[in-house]
């Protein structure tokens, strides 16, 4: 199902969610983020300005949600990394159904509202899938790292061991 807003409504509610979501970082992060425009110094930004109006677009046009993975993808991977809980790294996806309420007008039907709601919902649950396939890319990299780290620690032992094996007690 699609629903019909203007692309003045639809600016109107990526302009509203890009401040809610900047919003909810400490004051000098907010400001950092709205004023930086440079993508490779503010990623952040940069993720959250280009991927909102797809985001919105593909919501309001029907499209499949699993096909808004990679939107999701740049926005949730960077909170995923970030000092979050996963219900504060997706839930800003459920901030969508306040601003479609804030511009949908009167005459949509209350069960075109729900459907609305119903995608929202989904696009969390899209959200929260790419979300656990970051977190887990970032645990799989720290096991690695792990063992890395422990078998350059069980080289450097089996070393030592070889060369005190091998050393001034049996050159005597």
């Amino acid at each position: 199902m699609t629903f019909d807003l203007s692309q003045d409504e639809r600016s109107v509610v990526v302009s509203r969610w890009y401040e809610r979501i900047v919003g909810r970082y400490p004051a000098e992060t907010a400001r950092f983020l709205k004023e930086q425009r440079d993508p490779f110094a503010n990623p952040v930004g940069a993720a959250l300005r280009e991927e909102l109006s797809p985001l919105v677009d593909g919501l309001l046009d029907g499209c499949n949600l699993a096909d808004l993975a990679p939107s999701l993808d740049r926005v949730v991977r960077i909170r995923a990394l970030q000092d979050m809980l996963p219900s504060q790294a997706v839930g800003f996806v459920l901030d969508l159904k306040e601003l479609f309420g804030d511009v949908v007008t009167d005459d949509v039907s209350d069960v075109a509202k729900r459907d609305l709601d119903d995608r929202v919902d989904e696009l969390l649950l899209v959200a929260f899938d790419v979300y656990n396939a970051c977190r887990q890319q970032v645990f799989d990299i720290r096991v690695r790292e792990i063992r890395n780290r422990s078998m350059k620690v069980m080289e450097r032992l089996n070393a030592w061991r070889e060369q005190r094996a091998g050393g001034p007690s049996s050159s005597a």
